[in-house]
């Protein structure tokens, strides 16, 4: 069982670490333990240094030790994957909770621009996350690796679908689908964020600050938003025009 699958298990059944047999503690210890050195890998040299006879010699394990918690690098990635989802998501519920929830726009341009931090402050982590969704290979083939991931990513991202939805309660937005409205500023973000080695050869031209704060503007005017208070939303977050 790998830790995503553990980590389910245990919450669905109400396991904490205190009720949990020792042997199951001591589990949970080497696979953070094993976690902790492949994140750090990831993140000093990139994804490409990653690879399980590396990382079992960090970690002081044999290989096949190694493979009774990952049977293999794709299990490894969906857990890393699920991790970096995780701190996503406390750094959007703290970037929410800096704005009143009853400015849902300002929210939303909040949101957005932190992801963008996120992306700077934590380059090999995002790198990550990016490559998981960009590559074209499958990578996270088993059911018990992929759908955990899957939840997590909803759950990272639910600050952007709370602000949207309360912005068309409040009427700010014309009603529509909030799921499809939340993955269209999400992919769209994402889209512009990923293009960090460009913006380092032409950052005239890609000024990707800019760039978010202007895909997020045109979504919400086509989405029936009103431009006066759009820019206001703007302004109230960053202090000038978008």
């Amino acid at each position: 069982m790998n830790i995503i699958h553990f980590v389910t298990v245990a919450h669905e059944k109400g396991i904490s670490a205190t009720e949990s047999t020792p042997r199951a503690r001591r589990r949970v210890a080497n696979l953070e333990k094993i976690l902790d050195a492949a994140m750090k890998m990831v993140t000093d040299e990139g994804f490409g240094a990653l690879s399980m006879n590396k990382l079992a010699g960090v970690v002081d394990y044999t290989p096949g030790a190694l493979y009774r918690y990952f049977d293999s690098k794709d299990a490894l990635l969906g857990a890393l994957v699920n991790q970096v989802l995780d701190e996503v998501r406390a750094v959007l519920v703290v970037a929410a909770e800096d704005v009143p929830e009853d400015r849902p726009l300002a929210r939303l341009f909040a949101l957005t621009r932190a992801y963008r931090r996120f992306s700077v402050e934590e380059s090999n982590k995002f790198s990550l996350l990016a490559m998981s969704m960009a590559e074209p290979r499958v990578l996270l083939r088993a059911p018990e690796v992929a759908e955990p991931v899957v939840h997590s990513m909803i759950a990272t991202l639910s600050p952007i679908a709370d602000a949207l939805g309360v912005a068309e309660a409040k009427q700010m937005l014309s009603p529509g689908s909030v799921p499809e409205r939340t993955v269209l500023v999400f992919a769209s973000v994402q889209g512009i964020v990923q293009l960090r080695k460009q913006a380092r050869v032409a950052p005239e031209l890609l000024d990707l600050d800019r760039m978010v704060a202007a895909v997020v503007r045109t979504l919400l005017l086509g989405w029936g938003a009103d431009e006066g208070a759009v820019d206001r939303a703007f302004e109230l977050l960053t202090g000038g025009p978008s």
